[in-house]
């Protein structure tokens, strides 16, 4: 296979959560890859990379010595040790007379963390992404993980749990961010599935993404060549691929965001591009028919107020699968809260200040507003908002909207 240009070498990124099938997919590549020649980098948090053990045993079966495999341990490549991530790519591409090369990422790793490394400008202005263009972003799920994971938040009526930035990241809200940036999603293990949960978790993982291609599929089983020239990632589209997004941009732009049906998932895939679309009948094939799976946009001008919109938070909210989206709280009004829901775990993060706030202190001028800025902005509130995203089974969209009503400001009291 001949390489995009002389000077670089297409990337495959795989993440995945501890026992999702990731080095079992990649050990499928380095036997199934035909006559490519991969260079392998594996990465672990621990001190002991075991991953990587695993797949040097693979490399012995196959008597392999041409592969070149980086082990990165002792760290994580989405946060603390992206700096290595990028210089063991580099030489990679300068030293490996590799034609592709794989990423296995450690099972706690957010791809959009890891996309940092590849456009990150070194002192010469330079990125990784120049010299190691991305084929695909590959998610490994373990489908019968995923589904129990659900059953349990959806069915224990709980409270929702909030987690505050010094903690780990509990598994449901991490297999959602890695489900969420993705270009293809392999739902592995899908012999532990009932026929039913097979249906039901292409649904719900292609509400979450309906941009990328799924698979159901067992011990990874699938067309390794086909993945290997994917050429799926396109940075806005990949990194704009939430559910959640889209319905935003959908509703700014004043149309509906369409549901894709699971039939239309399963038989879209660029993975599988012979096979023809099946035209059951919306009863059979339409995932959001079936399950009750709705979303609906919430949006106001008025500020929360940080305890009742806290207590709103803790709160289950039966039926409840994904909320993400934008804030405005009284008590810090110059600053972004960025609303997120995953299942039963919620987060309330302040990532900046509204274009608004910096306006008026005169940091920035109305000239200088991004496009997006200039379509929000509403005086006297300037980019001031609530504008939040839920997904749902089977959730009662007015007693939401009456309860976050509530967590408002009263209009009285506004200056």
């Amino acid at each position: 296979m001949a390489k995009p240009n002389s000077d670089s070498i297409p990337v495959t990124l795989l993440s995945g959560f501890l026992g999702s099938g990731k080095t079992t997919l990649l050990n499928r590549m380095l036997s199934e890859c035909g006559d490519q020649k991969l260079a392998l980098l594996v990465n672990d948090v621990g001190e002991v990379n075991v991953d990587a053990s695993l797949v040097k045993t693979q490399l012995k079966e196959l008597d392999d010595s041409a592969t070149q495999m980086v082990e990165l341990s002792n760290g994580c490549i989405c946060c603390s040790i992206q700096g290595d991530l990028a210089k063991a790519v580099e030489e990679l591409v300068r030293a490996s007379g590799a034609d592709h090369i794989v990423i296995e990422a450690s099972g706690v790793a957010e791809p959009t963390q890891v996309l940092q490394a590849f456009y990150a400008r070194d002192l010469f202005g330079k990125q990784v992404i120049d010299i190691a263009p991305l084929n695909a972003l590959v998610t490994v799920i373990d489908s019968s993980l995923f589904i129990r994971e659900w059953n349990r938040i959806h069915d224990s009526g709980s409270s929702g749990k909030i987690v505050r930035p010094e903690e780990d990241q509990p598994v449901f809200e991490l297999l959602v961010e890695q489900i969420e940036c993705s270009d293809i999603i392999l739902l592995n293990k899908k012999d532990l599935l009932l026929e039913e949960e097979r249906s039901k978790v292409i649904g719900l993982i292609s509400g979450l993404n309906p941009r990328a291609q799924c698979e159901l599929v067992e011990q990874s089983d699938i067309d390794i060549p086909a993945l290997l020239n994917a050429r799926l990632f396109k940075m806005e589209e990949t990194v704009g691929a939430p559910r959640w997004m889209q319905e935003l941009e959908a509703e700014n732009k004043g149309e509906k965001f369409r549901f894709q049906t699971s039939t239309e998932m399963k038989h879209s895939s660029l993975l599988q591009p012979d096979a023809i679309k099946q035209s059951n009948s919306p009863q059979e094939s339409d995932f959001a028919s079936k399950y009750g799976l709705s979303t609906f946009v919430y949006r106001s001008r008025i500020p929360f107020k940080a305890v009742p919109m806290s207590q709103f938070l803790e709160k289950n909210h039966t039926g409840l699968f994904r909320v993400k989206g934008f804030a405005w709280i009284a008590e810090r009004t110059d600053q972004v809260a960025l609303v997120s829901i995953a299942g039963d775990v919620n987060r309330c993060d302040f990532i900046g200040d509204w274009w608004a706030a910096r306006f008026e202190k005169g940091q920035v001028t109305k000239d200088q507003f991004p496009e997006e800025v200039e379509q929000s902005w509403q005086e006297p509130f300037g980019d001031r908002r609530q504008e939040i995203v839920f997904i749902g089974i089977g959730m009662d969209e007015d007693a939401i909207r009456s309860k976050l009503d509530a967590c408002q400001v009263k209009e009285e009291d506004l200056g």
